[in-house]
């Protein structure tokens, strides 16, 4: 009886009759939205405020039409059996308050989804995204794991890389890295996939092992028109996945075009050696890598070594473990004995197989930022390009090699390529804010550090870049409240002080300063602290420590950095950055 009641009600107060208006309404307006979002180069995944906001709206007119009728007189209570009279329907102060509250919960619903979703179009905007999408451009979606077993995740997470790898060796064509194929939404449709990675074909595929066999399907589908191109699947040893790679990347190139190369033919026909347990420890070592954090290169290090000190003939695991030794040495802060050791695998990779792009990009990185050798480091570099173009780590590692030339122009070139490359990776966006706040275009820099930390709220480096920005146009308080938001990292400490030092706040600088002496590891903040206080004896004094024991970041320090480039009036700063290979580049630059 009560139900029936309910109903019964329900039906009086009209409230199923505003729900069917509610429900047609809400299905126009998300119809226009869907035909007109796309005119104006806005995502179909935008449609989804439309359909929140239909959701949340949804109890407020239920609400509302429970309680209230809109007649021709305005809005007025719903009659009850007891309440006929007008006088009595009229709104008394509860129904103001009542319809207040309504009115603000819609406010905020639909101010929250708006600025959400202009968040999200200010990142389209501002993202270099490919918008003239190249007739050879692919990108390959994560592999899907059916295997059995839970745990070969690890098998299927490297077969993705190295097909993507195998692809990148082909010059003619653009392939997208595994950063950014990887964090896109693919629930939203391959057409979405290829206007977001700007690519024109899209790879689908997943891979099954059981035992010492191994199945691997693959799909090419253009993306313009979400048509399946092409397909096949491969089931063979174990021991022949490098040689189904080749294959699937040679009838990709045939499929899309892409003129082969005799140097890609060359690579593709050359399949790489390598034993089945050292390759599925490689495997291993690369996913522990993927974690991106000091505990998993070090668990993919000792994988590694495990595996060479059996099979000392692997240039792949020799490049893997300079490539993770390089990893802990890359830092302000960094490990300095993984030096040593970086340089022994790296040397060892390139000397076991000259042709692994990888391996001369960790070569490349070895000189320049432990041998301050830019002219070997450049040559190495550019083969790395030459043998993968679509490695976007070196591209990445190029751009910097310009900056700290002063190449401005080239090395934004070079940063646009990797994010091309690249398009959703936070980091290289952030870095690539970072150039062209070096080259004065404060703007841009800022509108490409703000739609980072629009989807990565705390992503570290887009907030050194947009605290530098700031700093640069003399906007302290912003520039400190930006690095304020990374200072609990050791690592960013160092620009809380630099913003602080420039504000004219000493004292809290020097605190951070007396933490960092602690240790001469910390040469290059404490240069950085010091230099941003004025200290010219105590910059040279750290300047120094960093350069003699050849501390990664030290080859920057009056080339890039800030702090150190606005004393290079001083002739004892022209003195001690005469010491480096790389130019001091007066800041502001003249």
């Amino acid at each position: 009886m009560r139900i029936t009641n309910l109903f019964k009600e329900l039906r009086r107060r009209r409230v199923f009759r505003m729900a069917a208006w509610y429900v047609v309404a809400s299905w126009v307006l998300i119809q226009v939205a869907s035909e007109a979002l796309p005119a104006l180069n806005l995502d179909e995944p935008f449609i989804k405020y439309f359909w929140l906001a239909a959701l949340g709206g949804f109890p407020i007119a239920v609400i509302f039409s429970w309680r209230y009728d809109v007649t021709p007189r305005g809005i007025r209570r719903t009659a009850t059996g007891i309440e006929t009279a007008p006088e009595a329907l009229r709104l008394g102060r509860t129904d103001y308050l009542l319809l207040g509250a309504l009115a603000i919960l819609a406010g905020i619903g639909v101010y929250d989804l708006s600025r959400k979703a202009m968040d999200e179009a200010a990142l389209l905007e501002a993202m270099p995204e490919v918008r003239d999408i190249k007739q050879q451009s692919i990108a390959v979606l994560p592999l899907v794991n059916l295997s059995p077993s839970s745990t070969e995740q690890y098998l299927v997470t490297g077969m993705y890389d190295s097909l993507i790898s195998n692809l990148g060796k082909i010059n003619a064509l653009q392939v997208t890295s595994r950063t950014s194929a990887s964090q896109v939404d693919t629930s939203q449709g391959i057409p979405y996939i290829g206007r977001k990675l700007g690519v024109r074909y899209v790879i689908e595929g997943a891979v099954y092992r059981e035992g010492h066999r191994i199945r691997i399907s693959v799909k090419l589908i253009d993306a313009l028109s979400d048509q399946h191109v092409w397909s096949e699947t491969y089931e063979r040893p174990f021991d022949d996945v490098m040689a189904i790679q080749a294959s699937v990347a040679r009838t990709v190139a045939r499929i899309v075009q892409a003129k082969l190369t005799a140097q890609d033919e060359e690579q593709l026909a050359r399949v790489v050696k390598i034993r089945p347990e050292t390759f599925e420890s490689y495997l291993r070592a690369m996913y522990q890598y993927q974690k991106e954090t000091q505990e998993g290169y070090q668990k993919g290090i000792e994988i590694l070594e495990e595996a060479l000190e059996n099979d000392p003939t692997s240039a792949l695991a020799y490049a893997a473990l300079g490539q993770g030794y390089s990893e802990l040495v890359h830092s302000v802060l960094p490990v300095m004995e993984a030096m040593r050791r970086a340089r022994a695998a790296v040397d060892k990779a390139v000397e076991l197989d000259p042709t692994l792009a990888e391996a001369h990009l960790a070569l490349a990185m070895k000189q320049l930022y432990g041998d301050f050798d830019f002219e070997a480091s450049e040559k190495s570099l550019k083969k790395a390009i030459e043998l993968n173009p679509s490695l976007a780590d070196a591209w990445y590692q190029w751009a910097w090699w310009l900056e700290m030339q002063g190449f401005d122009d080239e090395a934004i070139e070079a940063g646009l390529k990797t994010v091309e490359l690249s398009p959703l990776s936070s980091f290289y966006v952030s870095w690539l804010a970072e150039q062209y706040r070096d080259a004065g275009d404060y703007d841009k820099a800022i509108e490409l550090a703000e739609s980072v930390l629009a989807l990565s709220p705390t992503f570290p480096v887009a907030w050194y870049a947009l605290g530098n920005a700031y700093l640069d146009q003399g906007r302290y308080e912003e520039a400190i409240a930006a690095h304020t938001e990374i200072a609990h990292r050791p690592f960013w400490a160092f620009a809380l002080v630099q913003s602080l030092a420039w504000a004219g706040q000493r004292e809290k600088a020097l605190e951070v300063a007396q933490i960092y002496e602690r240790e001469p590891e910390n040469a290059i903040p404490l240069t950085f602290i010091y230099a941003a206080l004025g200290d010219i004896e105590k910059t040279v004094h750290w300047s120094g420590i960093a350069r003699e024991r050849r501390l990664p970041w030290a080859i920057a320090l009056f080339s890039w950095f800030t702090a150190t480039r606005s004393l290079y009036k001083d002739p004892r700063i022209q003195q001690e950055a005469a010491l480096y290979p790389a130019p001091l580049v007066p800041y502001p630059k003249e």
